[in-house]
């Protein structure tokens, strides 16, 4: 078989074999897109790599990871949640009630030091005092009596000094009288050195009870509670989770070969979830190296140790998009490319 490179119907498309095609040009047009349709879906892959490359090589893209300023609350002691007034998604202002713990050992404890005061009076004691009070008087008086005897020579030393010696027994009577009436107390009242020891212990349960109410240092929003009433905790536990009303921290995990571009107030390009973009600006240099958390768009985000920069958005994140360790992707656009670069979305 001859190969003709030159087919007549190449000069003279609408005629075949000696007849007139009217539909020849038509036909031709129809191959001719067909053929382009087929080279464009071949070459498709190819342009796609060839893009991607072309786009890396002007374009530098990291993950990043949005995170929310928030304050966890822990349990200080151990209790049992009596109150719970707030919900997931309550807005709190500072200084309003979060939570109130009860611990009923404490309580117990506290009602057991609480000072008892003795109902009614002790007549006998008063009445033995009262007696004792009048024996010293008079003997005082006897006493008196005695030293004018004395002086004027109708009474001898001796008397006198028996008379003295009777008014020191007297007082010395009072005084056990005193302390034996005081120790019958110690049954309701327990002694002076018990005293202080429950007087301190009462201070120690009313402080630690105070503690047991927790409040919002700050105004912000609970994202997170992790008890219900009812529920015994331990020191230590996280009870709740608050968001505060602050710009959220965008962290961006750079590779350390291209940690020139993480410069400090340089604009970055961040897509959302949506596809829309919205601009960033970074806000110091790197001080820190670790590995990129999971879960973040880039298959070199498990291979090792990443740069992570903060950024924060240049203009208020909407309410949808305030989500705690959202994942997103970051751009670092060439000064000279910034005509290619999206905008804001």
């Amino acid at each position: 078989m001859k190969v003709r490179f030159s087919s007549p119907k190449e000069h003279s498309p609408n005629h075949d074999n000696g007849l007139q095609v009217l539909y020849g040009p038509g036909r031709r047009v129809a191959y001719r897109l067909r053929w382009y349709l087929i080279l464009a879906l071949v070459s498709a892959p190819l342009v796609w790599v060839c893009s991607r490359l072309l786009i890396d090589a002007v374009l530098v893209e990291a993950p990043a990871q949005l995170s929310l300023s928030s304050l966890e609350v822990r349990a200080l002691d151990t209790g049992i949640v009596e109150e719970l007034p707030v919900r997931v998604g309550s807005r709190v202002k500072k200084g309003q009630l979060l939570l109130r713990l009860q611990n009923p050992e404490w309580n117990l404890r506290l009602q057991q030091l609480s000072p008892i005061r003795a109902t009614g009076k002790d007549p006998l004691g008063q009445a033995s005092r009262a007696l004792q009070t009048n024996a010293v008087e008079l003997q005082q008086r006897t006493v008196n009596l005695y030293r004018k005897l004395q002086r004027s020579g109708g009474l001898t030393s001796a008397e006198l000094l028996q008379a003295e010696a009777q008014l020191n027994g007297q007082r010395l009577a009072e005084l056990e009288l005193g302390r034996r009436l005081h120790q019958e107390q110690y049954h309701w009242h327990g002694a002076p050195i018990d005293q202080v020891r429950a007087e301190r212990e009462r201070q120690w349960l009313t402080a630690r009870l105070k503690l047991l109410t927790y409040t919002a240092q700050k105004s912000g929003r609970i994202a997170e509670v992790n008890v219900q009433q009812g529920e015994n905790v331990g020191p230590g536990s996280l009870l709740m989770r608050i968001e505060q009303a602050e710009p959220p921290t965008l962290w961006i995990y750079l590779q350390p070969q291209a940690g020139q571009n993480a410069k400090p107030g340089r604009r970055v390009d961040v897509l959302m979830p949506n596809g829309s973009w919205r601009a960033a600006r970074i806000l110091e240099q790197a001080d820190l190296a670790r590995r990129p958390p999971s879960g973040l768009p880039g298959a070199w985000a498990a291979e090792g140790l990443a740069l992570r920069i903060p950024a924060r958005f240049l203009e208020p994140l909407p309410a949808m998009w305030r989500v705690d360790q959202l994942p997103l992707k970051v751009r670092f656009p060439q000064p000279w490319l910034s005509v290619l670069t999206p905008g804001d979305g």
